[in-house]
């Protein structure tokens, strides 16, 4: 299954990446003058959801409003809102940067703009930025899309552990939330070996003609996205969060909740999900063992450690782009067989 092997390297990456490199992280970090005005957190298409998930982690753990921004939309729109000292991070998934990112970035910089990419070392995007947090290559299959979006979305999440860690008082908190972050290769390594059946199960109930919708809140909407876009059915797996699945009308449609007991919106994804029910979608739910009104509404369930939200939230994105790819594997030999 190649999701599957998407995956087989990564808890290895993430190991190296909070442990060996954590020195120059926080090398980066600090080169950054963090103050209260609003930090700019840009994207391209692709990685638009991990700038998503770093402004979640910016406001949730240091208390800077975040600015959330695709890199075109921001040069038309917002270029003109950056002052001396502005703060980005900017996100970018390769060597291959994005030219409209690395053009946004450069006009930041023109205006004063302090820069912090999350890429690789060697993406234009790293040349054109004051300081990088670098982004390692996962080793293994070419087309590792699942394995690059989980390790974006940690490493955003990780930048954002990191400042909290230098530049704010100690909080418990904060040390509950450390202590989940290294749990997380573990806990990757686990779902890899041993989830491959129930992956499977879980994409066979979501193989009819409707629409299949992946719900996310807070932290695990940012999953959802991204988990939506790992499949070539982006007119038929749509990722949107809460307030979007209230205006769609869905009762054709197989619903996909990420979520956790740890979730702050866990009960309003339960009750919604038991709505849905009673109007004949089908709920499903990527969660915890311990989210029990949300397992109690759905049809099936695909149970994951329980972790706090931000780390829990780049387990559901493993696990539901593993349950897209799935779903899109049975496609393609359904196709073939025809």
């Amino acid at each position: 299954m190649q999701a599957q092997s998407e995956l087989i390297s990564l808890p290895q990456t993430l190991t190296e990446m909070f442990t060996r490199a954590r020195p120059d992280y926080e090398r980066a970090v600090r080169g950054i003058r963090w103050g209260e005005a609003p930090v700019y957190l840009l994207g391209s298409a692709s990685t638009l959801p991990a700038a998503l998930a770093a402004g979640y982690a910016v406001e949730d753990l240091l208390g800077y409003p975040a600015v959330v921004r695709e890199a075109s939309s921001f040069l038309s729109y917002t270029l003109g809102t950056v002052r001396r000292g502005s703060v980005m991070v900017a996100v970018s998934n390769g060597a291959a940067a994005a030219p409209r990112l690395v053009e946004a970035v450069q006009a930041a910089r023109k205006q004063g703009a302090q820069v912090l990419a999350v890429t690789a070392e060697s993406s234009p995007l790293a040349l054109a930025a004051d300081h990088v947090f670098v982004l390692p290559e996962v080793a293994g299959n070419p087309a590792r899309g699942l394995a690059e979006a989980c390790l974006e979305h940690a490493a955003v999440g990780y930048l954002a552990l990191i400042a909290a860690r230098l530049f704010k008082r100690p909080r418990a908190s904060v040390d509950r939330l450390e202590d989940d972050w290294h749990d997380l290769p573990a806990h990757l390594e686990w779902i890899v070996s041993q989830l491959a059946a129930a992956v499977r199960s879980f994409a066979a109930e979501l193989r009819s003609p409707g629409r299949v919708f992946l719900v996310g809140e807070g932290f695990y909407h940012p999953s959802a996205l991204r988990a939506a876009d790992l499949t070539p059915r982006p007119d038929q797996v749509l990722g949107i969060d809460l307030a979007g699945l209230r205006l769609r009308l869905v009762s054709d449609a197989a619903v996909v909740f990420l979520s956790s007991s740890r979730s702050r919106t866990r009960k309003e994804s339960a009750d919604r999900a038991i709505e849905l029910n009673a109007r004949g979608a089908a709920s499903l739910a990527v969660t915890d063992s311990n989210d029990h009104e949300l397992l109690r509404a759905s049809r099936l369930a695909l149970l994951l450690p329980d972790l706090a939200e931000l780390p829990g939230s780049v387990l559901a994105l493993a696990v539901a782009g593993w349950v897209a790819r799935q779903m899109a594997e049975h496609a393609r030999v359904t196709k073939a067989a025809k």
